[in-house]
């Protein structure tokens, strides 16, 4: 049986891996930044919404904040990384002949 703590990880790697995983394969599929990284960001609300609302449920204080503060932090850090990897992606797309 998963203990909170187990499922909380589980969570936050779900919340980082599956926004990126399914950006970067709508940009490879369709080349068009907007449109991967609003699904992205719709993938990431969908995930961490939810979350933040089960743990808020579970404990009241500290633990609350520093697990919504974690969450927090995935959410901000997966799209900052996912809008740097969008625009290395875009900017060898257009400019294939300076790919060495």
């Amino acid at each position: 049986m998963l203990s909170y703590d187990n499922i909380y990880w589980l969570i936050l790697s779900a919340a980082f891996v599956f926004p990126l995983v399914i950006g970067i394969l709508i940009m490879v599929k369709t080349k068009k930044m907007l449109v991967s990284f609003l699904v992205s960001l719709v993938v990431n609300l969908a995930i961490t919404v939810p979350a933040c609302i089960w743990w808020a449920s579970l404990f009241e204080g500290f633990s609350r904040m520093f697990g919504l503060f974690g969450f927090g932090v995935t959410f901000g850090n997966t799209e900052v990384l996912l809008l740097f990897a969008l625009f290395i992606m875009r900017k060898k797309t257009i400019n294939p002949e300076t790919v060495q």
